[in-house]
C-alpha cells in the first residue's frame, strides 16, 4: 500500500510508492511539483514537511517542520503532508518521447551551436515557453533547454561545446542536417507566472535558451511588464545572440545588460557577476520576479543576495544547469 501525500496550500493528494521518491511518484500521478535537476543539486524543489516521516537516499529520516528535497525523499509513514506548489498548467502536458531531424545548424561565437529541428506533424508536441528537454542520440541522453517559444517553429537548442563532453563531442563533430534523434519532454518548472510583476531574467551562458523562449512569448502576447534582461558571459564575443539588444530596441518595455566576468581587454561594458549587476542597478527587488537560468553556484548566490534585498522567495525561479560529460 502506498503513502497517501497530501500538498498545501492546494489540498491535492496523490498515492507514492515507497520505494520512489516523492517527485516521482508525484509525476507519474500528473502532480507537477516544482523541480529541475532531479538529483538534489539545484534545490527547486526543497519542500517543508508538515506531517509525517520521509528518508532520503543516505537514509537520513526527516520529520515534520525539516525541509526535504522531494527528489531525493522516499516516503517513510502512511501520510505525509507537505508544504509545496502545484502547477495545473503543466499537468496539461504530456511527456513523450518523439523523434526529430536536424533541420538546421550553425555554430556561433566558437563554442556555441544553435541547433533547429522539426518533428513529426504527428507528433502533437506541446510545451511552455522555459522548459526543457532531454536530447536522446547515439545512446547519449542530454538536457537541454527549448529557445524557442511556438512547437510550430520545431525544437531550438542551443549548445554549448564541453570539453571532453560525449554529446557536445557528437554534435560539434558529426551532426549533419536530417539527421535523426529522439527528444523526451517537456520537462521542468521554468515558466513565466501569470501576474504583473516586472521581471528581471538573469541568464549565465546557454542560460539564455530559455529566456529567449519566454521572452519571445512575452513579446507575442504584445506584454506590457517591464522585462530586465541581465546575460552574463566569461568574455564580449561569448554573446552568441544579438537578439537582446534587437528586442530593447524596438521594445519600451524590454531592457538589456550584458555582464562579462573574464579578463577581455576590449570589452567596455559592465564587469562582474551578472547578479551584481542586477543589485548595483535596484535597491530594492520587492516588486520583482526574477528567472534565472544557469549554473547552480550563479543561481544560489543570486537567490541568497536577491532575497537579502527584498525579493520574495516566492518570487524566484530558476533552472539549474549541471554540465555532464
Amino acid at each position: 500500500m502506498g503513502t497517501i501525500v497530501k500538498l498545501t496550500p492546494s489540498q491535492v493528494k496523490f498515492s507514492a510508492a515507497k520505494n520512489k521518491t516523492i517527485l516521482e511518484s508525484a509525476l507519474e500521478s500528473n502532480v507537477v511539483l516544482e523541480y529541475s535537476c532531479k538529483n538534489g543539486s539545484c534545490g527547486m524543489c526543497e519542500s517543508l514537511l508538515l506531517a509525517g516521516e520521509v528518508s532520503d537516499k543516505q537514509e537520513r529520516v526527516y520529520k515534520a517542520g525539516e525541509r526535504i528535497l522531494t527528489c531525493q525523499c522516499k516516503p517513510g509513514s502512511d501520510e505525509i503532508v507537505i508544504e509545496a506548489e502545484y502547477y495545473p498548467e503543466l499537468a496539461e502536458l504530456t511527456k513523450k518521447i518523439v523523434p526529430c531531424k536536424v533541420s538546421s545548424t550553425s555554430t556561433v561565437a566558437d563554442e556555441y551551436m544553435v541547433i533547429k529541428f522539426r518533428l513529426p506533424p504527428t507528433a502533437s508536441f506541446a510545451f511552455l515557453p522555459g522548459q526543457y528537454i532531454n536530447l536522446h542520440y547515439q545512446g547519449v541522453v542530454r538536457s537541454y533547454s527549448i529557445a524557442n517559444a511556438a512547437v510550430s517553429e520545431g525544437i531550438e537548442l542551443h549548445i554549448r561545446q564541453v570539453a571532453n563532453g560525449v554529446m557536445s563531442s557528437l554534435l560539434f563533430n558529426e551532426l549533419a542536417v536530417n539527421t535523426l534523434m529522439r527528444l523526451e519532454g517537456p520537462l521542468g518548472t521554468f515558466f513565466v507566472r501569470d501576474d504583473d510583476r516586472p521581471i528581471i531574467f538573469l541568464a549565465g551562458g546557454t542560460g539564455f535558451a530559455p529566456v529567449k523562449a519566454m521572452v519571445e512569448k512575452l513579446i507575442e502576447q504584445n506584454s506590457k511588464r517591464e522585462i530586465h534582461i541581465y546575460w552574463g558571459m566569461n568574455s564580449g564575443s561569448d554573446f552568441y545572440s544579438n537578439l537582446p539588444i534587437e528586442w530593447a530596441t524596438k521594445h519600451e518595455n524590454i531592457h538589456y545588460v550584458p555582464v562579462v566576468s573574464g579578463e577581455d581587454s576590449q570589452w567596455s561594458g559592465r564587469r562582474g557577476f551578472v547578479h551584481k549587476a542586477v543589485m548595483e542597478d535596484f535597491d530594492n527587488l520587492s516588486a520583482f520576479a526574477v528567472y534565472a537560468c544557469g549554473s547552480p553556484i550563479m543561481i544560489e548566490a543570486a537567490r541568497a543576495d536577491f532575497v537579502k534585498n527584498g525579493l520574495s522567495g516566492k518570487h524566484f525561479f530558476s533552472d539549474a544547469f549541471t554540465v555532464s560529460k
